[in-house]
């Protein structure tokens, strides 16, 4: 879904969007948290449709521009990590639009 060959990654937080019924890959995008700003992130965030797998990998810095609405929208997908993501932290999760309960696909 996302690679330096495909030049789809980058600084920040990586998100990669899979239809949870046919396994599709729908989108990928990357969020430069140290140097871009938070808007982007969270409006892509509320785009997503549900049923949606959500994939999601931090790459240099993915917590210092994140503010408290950016990370509940991220905990509604089912993350327990994202309130204590801190600078440079190495975070990787896969949860969904909708889930009911916490994802334990997370480190």
């Amino acid at each position: 879904l996302m690679s330096g060959v495909k030049n789809n990654v980058g600084r920040g937080i990586n998100v990669a969007l899979v239809n949870g019924k046919t396994g599709e890959p729908l989108d990928t995008k990357f969020f430069d948290m140290w140097g871009g700003d938070v808007a982007p992130l969270i409006e892509f965030l509320k785009s997503i449709q549900d049923g949606t797998i959500v994939l999601m990998g931090t790459y240099d810095d993915g917590a210092t521009k994140l503010n408290e609405e950016a990370r509940k929208l991220i905990a509604e997908l089912g993350s327990t990590s994202i309130t204590n993501l801190g600078f440079r932290d190495n975070w990787v999760f896969c949860g969904g639009k909708g889930i009911k309960t916490k994802s334990p696909f997370e480190q």
